[in-house]
């Protein structure tokens, strides 16, 4: 009986990248192996971590006490939900007694319907809802920003928050995450058509209707219940281009989605391909290796892939069971 082994196959039609090679090599590479290497950017770095919701929370903490005590104004964008995040900072905010007067909060993205209408910061459906419950509703009546400072999205202001943010001075800091379709938050090749990364990077906030992976990838969340229920997730988002990342002064992504809280992760494969794959629209996590910046990666989210090369597994066994016999 004979066996085909190496079975071939081209990648998915609607994959935006489709170098079988290349998708291959960064399948089984490790993030971990690449800290302290010398990307596009050279301040650009990576540092795989163990607990990255502390990373961020620290971070996030003491950019707020900093712009406390120098009583200088800080722009934030933030991706939502971010729940333990929130606490943790809130936390740590609350007890050291530190003011958030001078902070000013743009949201990554949030979500939508088909008619363009976004979701209120009520809605169950909200993304930044979920900050005014673990964030502004945790924080001491007075050390809160004034409300005016939040700058939620709205039908109105989708074409324009772009220009909302550019008015504040620009992001001190843009917080990203991937998508499990490769993209930034709702920013991904489908809804940010580009030739080149000149033109994909001046491309700025919009309604959109996202790749359906990452209505999967929301599915699977703890909003939704973990559940898969992916008829529940809203269709469509408003999102900060890639124009307002590549404007804001640092950034800092954090990579530590796994499902069940642990592997196999939902960005594994994303920060590969946004680390280690071609630098084009086609690929938008790649622009933040154009950067100054740092990306937190969880271990699960950072460690090797684990393809096995196909072996001719019968053969093999068979002519060891032939030596065998003829010892």
């Amino acid at each position: 009986m004979a066996f085909v082994n190496k079975f071939q196959f081209a990648p998915a039609e609607w994959l935006p990248l489709q170098d079988r090679e290349m998708l291959d090599r960064v399948g089984l590479e490790s993030v971990e192996n690449h800290q302290g290497y010398v990307y596009e950017h050279p301040q650009f770095n990576v540092q795989v971590v163990w607990d990255v919701h502390n990373y961020f929370a620290t971070d996030l903490f003491h950019r707020i006490r900093m712009s406390d005590i120098s009583d200088e104004k800080l722009v934030l964008i933030l991706p939502s939900p971010e729940n333990a995040v929130f606490i943790s900072c809130v936390e740590a905010l609350n007890k050291f007694r530190v003011s958030c007067r001078n902070v000013h909060i743009f949201f990554l993205y949030e979500y939508a319907n088909e008619k363009g209408e976004v979701a209120p910061w009520q809605s169950p459906y909200s993304r930044s809802g979920h900050f005014m419950r673990y964030f502004y509703n945790r924080l001491d009546a007075e050390l809160r920003m004034p409300i005016e400072q939040i700058h939620f999205w709205t039908k109105e202001n989708t074409n324009t928050y772009s220009d909302l943010i550019a008015a504040e001075g620009g992001a001190d800091v843009a917080y990203t995450a991937l998508s499990w379709s490769g993209g930034i938050g709702a920013i991904d090749y489908e809804t940010f058509p580009a030739q080149t990364m000149e033109e994909f990077l001046a491309m700025g906030s919009r309604h959109v209707t996202p790749m359906m992976e990452l209505q999967a990838h929301d599915s699977l969340r703890g909003m939704f219940g973990c559940s898969g229920d992916i008829g529940n997730v809203p269709p469509c988002a408003v999102t900060v281009g890639p124009r307002d990342l590549a404007a804001a002064r640092e950034r800092i992504d954090v990579e530590y989605l796994s499902a069940c809280g642990g592997n196999p992760s939902l960005q594994k494969y994303p920060l590969k391909l946004a680390l280690l794959g071609p630098i084009c629209p086609q690929n938008p996590g790649s622009m933040m290796r154009l950067f100054p910046g740092t990306c937190y990666a969880s271990v699960d989210v950072a460690s090797a892939g684990g393809y096995q090369e196909d072996v001719d597994w019968l053969q093999e066994k068979l002519d060891e069971i032939q030596r065998q016999e003829e010892v």
